[in-house]
C-alpha cells in the first residue's frame, strides 16, 4: 500500500475511534438510561457455558448451573415508571422457578448511576404467569411487595458496557441456619447481547458462604417459529403408510431449547429437536445447530448447522423433518 494511502487509512481510523470515544463520553444521562433499558429487556440463557463445562469435563462440584432469565417490561404504576417482572428458572424449565422478583429502575443522582431496587412478592403464585400476560401485574400495590434496604444494585456505563455492583457490606441479613450475619455482593455486566451475573455471600470474617469466581454468562436468546414432523411408522412400526405426525407454530429459542415432537393426541413420539448456538471445538467457530434427539437415550442422532445470524434453518431426513424461521419479538 502506498505511504499516502496508509496515512489516510490511519487518519480515518483515528477519527472513527475519537468519534466513538466522544459519543460515549457525551452520552446524556437520559440516553444512557434508555440504552440500559433497551439492552436489559429480554430472555437470557447460559446453555453454551453449561455445555462447554461438559465438553471440558469440569468437575461436578465446580460447574455452574443452567439458568434461564426472563426480564419483562411491565406497567405497574404503584411500583415505578421503569418496572420489570423477573422470573428465573433452572434448566429453562418453568416448573423449576428459583427466583421471582419485581425490578424498579431509577436514576440515582447522588451515586451518579442507574439504581435497581428489587422487590419480593408476598404472593408469587398470583403473579407467576406475568411473563406471558403483563396485565396480571398492572394493579399490584406496594402492600404486596417488600425489599431489603441496602440490597440495591447500581449500574454505570464504562464506555463499552454497563457494570453492575452493590455497595460494600450494605446488603446483609441474619441467617438462622448458620447463626451468622450474611453479606451479599453481586457483580454484573450488561451488553446489548449478554448479561453476566456473579452472586456471592460472605460472613463477617470474610469466609465465603456461597458463590463462584466465574460468573454465569447468559446470552440473550433469539426466537424462532418452528414446524416439525415425524413419520408415524417410525413411532409405531405396525402403522402402514407414509403419513406423519405434524407440529406447527412452535416457538423456540436458540440457546439449547429442546422441543418434543408429539403425536395427534399430544403425546411424545420419542423424538425431539434442539436449537443451540455453540462454538465448534476444532475451529472455534460459532454455529447455529439444529439437532434431532432420541428421547430414550438423550443422544443426538443427527444435526445440521448454519451461521449464528441465520434467519432460517431446517433438516430433512425423510422420516423426520423440521424447519425454523426467526421471528421478531
Amino acid at each position: 500500500m502506498p505511504r499516502f494511502m496508509r496515512l489516510i487509512s490511519a487518519t480515518l481510523t483515528a477519527i472513527i475511534l475519537l468519534s466513538a470515544a466522544m459519543s460515549a463520553s457525551a452520552m446524556s444521562e437520559a440516553d444512557e438510561f434508555a440504552l440500559f433499558l433497551d439492552w436489559f429487556e429480554g430472555e437470557y440463557d447460559n446453555h453454551e457455558q453449561v455445555w462447554q463445562q461438559e465438553v471440558d469435563e469440569v468437575a461436578e462440584d465446580d460447574r455452574l448451573e443452567h439458568i434461564h432469565h426472563r426480564f419483562v417490561a411491565v406497567d405497574a404504576p404503584a411500583i415505578g415508571d421503569n418496572v420489570f417482572f423477573v422470573i428465573q428458572t433452572m434448566d429453562d424449565d418453568m416448573n423449576k422457578v428459583y427466583r421471582q422478583r419485581i425490578y424498579d429502575f431509577t436514576i440515582d443522582q447522588e451515586e451518579g448511576a442507574i439504581k435497581l431496587v428489587i422487590y419480593r412478592m408476598s404472593d408469587e403464585e398470583k403473579y407467576r404467569n406475568t411473563w406471558q400476560d403483563t396485565s396480571l401485574i398492572k394493579d399490584i400495590t406496594m402492600d404486596e411487595v417488600s425489599t431489603l434496604a441496602g440490597c440495591e444494585v447500581f449500574w454505570k456505563h464504562n464506555g463499552e458496557f454497563f457494570d453492575g455492583y452493590m455497595k460494600d457490606k450494605a446488603c446483609h441479613f441474619f441467617s438462622k441456619r448458620s447463626n451468622k450475619e450474611i453479606y451479599i455482593t453481586d457483580t454484573l455486566r450488561l451488553t446489548d447481547s449478554e448479561i453476566w451475573i456473579s452472586d456471592k455471600a460472605f460472613d463477617a470474617e470474610g469466609n465465603k458462604i456461597f458463590g463462584r469466581d466465574v460468573p454465569h454468562k447468559n446470552r440473550k436468546v433469539r426466537k424462532f417459529e418452528a414446524w416439525m414432523a415425524v413419520k408415524k411408522n417410525k413411532v409405531d412400526p405396525s402403522y402402514e403408510g407414509d403419513d406423519m405426525f405434524f407440529n406447527s407454530k412452535v416457538i423456540m429459542h436458540n440457546e439449547g431449547h429442546t422441543v418434543q415432537i408429539t403425536d395427534d393426541e399430544g403425546e411424545p413420539t420419542g423424538y425431539s429437536v434442539q436449537l443451540a448456538q455453540l462454538t465448534y471445538q476444532n475451529t472455534k467457530t460459532a454455529i447455529l445447530k439444529l439437532g434431532v434427539i432420541e428421547d430414550s437415550s438423550g443422544d443426538t442422532l443427527v444435526y445440521t448447522w448454519a451461521s449464528t445470524g441465520s434467519d432460517r434453518i431446517g433438516i430433512n431426513l425423510r422420516w423426520l423433518q423440521a424447519g425454523l424461521t426467526a421471528v421478531e419479538e
